[in-house]
């Protein structure tokens, strides 16, 4: 807790000593209504930052208002995460050189506002190579399985990960198995097959997998990791979907086809030197 309040400081620290970033307003998309979807989406481009240096950004609202004095922050919303990059690059792998576009969501301005008076804030973007151990790329990654991974980005971010292998989840259910006959024992139950039936069915959703799934276990206690992905043969990059299990095995699935022996895998990690934060300020923005 106190490395990940440390680090916590660290970015704040780092926002800070960065200036202000030449924003212009690229979209405004306004739903005045009452229903589920009201609100307001503006969307920002930042010129002189080009999209195929920003993996990931986010917006940090400080203080908004319409032309009314009406308050458009929602204080009970929580702090957005950073939101992947889409168009970093061009399909075929072409570098996307265009300025970045960056998005805040508002809460509905009032029907008589014609315009945003003030909007003020930070950007923070989310830049991997403005640090060396941004990312770590292990290849043919599920050789690993049973072990750790070893990656100096992993090492220098205090983050462990280790493939969890079908024979360490055996021992596992043994044991969780074992644990359960002696607890229903302790509770007047006698050897036989009603007992065994009971352990059974205690185990058929513990620790069971797609084939697709990779098992692994997940150490990151500054929160670090920003993306897992799998990279195919053929360079495709496939993000992954990382989710918690029992016994503190997490879940490595693309919801698609199981990993195959020649593919990559790649941590995309946060560092202090690799989330930049700019203060920007706009007024008088004209709303649809």
């Amino acid at each position: 807790m106190k490395n990940a309040i440390a680090f916590s400081l660290l970015l704040t620290s780092a926002a800070f000593a960065q200036k202000p970033v030449e924003v212009t307003v690229h979209q405004v998309n306004d739903r005045r209504t009452n229903g589920s979807f009201a609100q307001l989406t503006v969307s920002l481009q930042l010129p002189k930052v080009l999209s195929s240096q920003v993996a990931a950004s986010r917006v940090l609202v400080k203080s908004a208002v319409d032309d009314t004095g009406q308050s458009l922050v929602n204080s009970e919303a929580a702090e957005p995460d950073l939101e992947t990059n889409f168009r970093r690059s061009r399909p075929g792998g072409e570098v996307d050189d265009s300025p970045v576009n960056v998005s805040l969501t508002l809460t509905n301005p009032s029907r008589k506002a014609t315009k945003l008076g003030e909007i003020r804030g930070e950007i923070e973007l989310y830049m991997p190579s403005k640090d060396p151990n941004s990312v770590a790329e292990v290849a043919k990654f599920t050789s690993f399985s049973g072990k750790s991974l070893s990656h100096k980005a992993l090492k220098a971010n205090g983050v462990e990960i280790a493939l969890v292998s079908a024979a360490q989840i055996a021992a596992e259910k043994k044991r969780i198995g074992d644990a359960k006959r002696k607890e229903y024992k302790e509770a007047g139950y006698e050897d036989g097959e009603d007992l065994e039936n009971m352990v059974k069915s205690a185990l058929d959703y513990t620790l069971t997998f797609e084939p697709t799934d990779v098992p692994v276990r997940i150490k990151d206690p500054n929160k670090r990791i920003q993306e897992i992905s799998f990279i195919d043969t053929a360079g495709e990059v496939k993000q992954v979907m990382v989710r918690d299990g029992d016994e503190g095995i997490q879940t490595l699935s693309t919801w698609g086809d199981a990993p195959q022996a020649d593919w990559k895998l790649r941590i995309s990690l946060k560092t202090t030197k690799n989330l930049v934060r700019h203060p920007f300020a706009l007024k008088d923005v004209a709303l649809p």
